[in-house]
């Protein structure tokens, strides 16, 4: 069998000495994606945030492409090929789009002309400060600048909060061709179930800081009471 890109094997974690996760265990493929689900507070974003490093490690092990990442630092973990699209978005609302994604160029394999081909509406907005962007225009530029460093895998943290449902489509589109054009493992933390469960064929359920399900995408579909067992919501 092939070695995992990501692992974590028995992870606690949390903000200080506050423990959020407790235990959790996982592995990601290479190409493969990941949708995470949960209800508010259960420790989905901590989670990624954790793989990034911008929490306390109190237990287990994390790693990356066979290395242990457990204790390095968030931008090695970002340079080693870990790329994250924080809730936040956090792009510079004085830079224009393209020196938004300029300034995170690393690597050869993204271009901001590459970024653009991906999407389009942010060409057309090239020249315009981030300040100057709708909700859905800032989450394409904080994932296109997520992909100017060359990411293995990218973590989207709740990228479609906030959102029309037409813009949701659009960005559904987006990271649907990432998936398969690209060959990138993705990691999607979404409160959106249709969303977050029609995007990958893996589906991975938290609660209380713990994995409560971890399965078929299409099991989670096929049974909207056990959907809502899990997660209190029903699609």
């Amino acid at each position: 069998m092939a070695e995992a890109l990501l692992a974590l094997s028995g992870v606690s974690a949390g903000y200080g000495e506050t423990v959020v996760l407790d235990g959790i265990s996982l592995e990601l493929g290479a190409g493969e994606s990941l949708s995470i689900l949960g209800r508010n507070g259960v420790g989905k974003s901590t989670l990624l945030s954790t793989i990034m490093g911008h929490t306390s490690l109190h237990a287990g092990e994390i790693a990356f492409a066979g290395t242990p990442i457990g204790r390095m630092k968030p931008h090695l973990r970002s340079r080693a090929g870990i790329g994250f699209v924080p809730q936040e978005r956090e792009i510079f609302p004085s830079l224009s789009v393209t020196e938004n994604l300029q300034v995170a160029a690393r690597g050869s394999e993204w271009s901001v002309e590459k970024v653009f081909a991906f999407f389009p509406h942010l060409e057309r907005r090239r020249t315009n400060g981030g300040n100057q962007l709708s909700g859905g225009e800032q989450q394409m530029l904080a994932i296109g600048r997520a992909l100017m460093g060359d990411p293995k895998l990218l973590l989207m943290d709740e990228p479609s909060e906030g959102l029309a449902p037409v813009i949701v489509e659009e960005l559904g589109r987006s990271i649907a061709k990432l998936r398969d054009s690209t060959g990138m493992s993705i990691v999607l933390v979404e409160q959106h179930t249709r969303f977050a469960l029609g995007f990958s064929t893996r589906c991975l359920v938290m609660d209380r800081g713990r994995v409560a399900f971890d399965g078929a995408s299409a099991e989670l579909k096929a049974a909207p009471e056990k959907l809502h067992q899990l997660i209190g919501v029903g699609g």
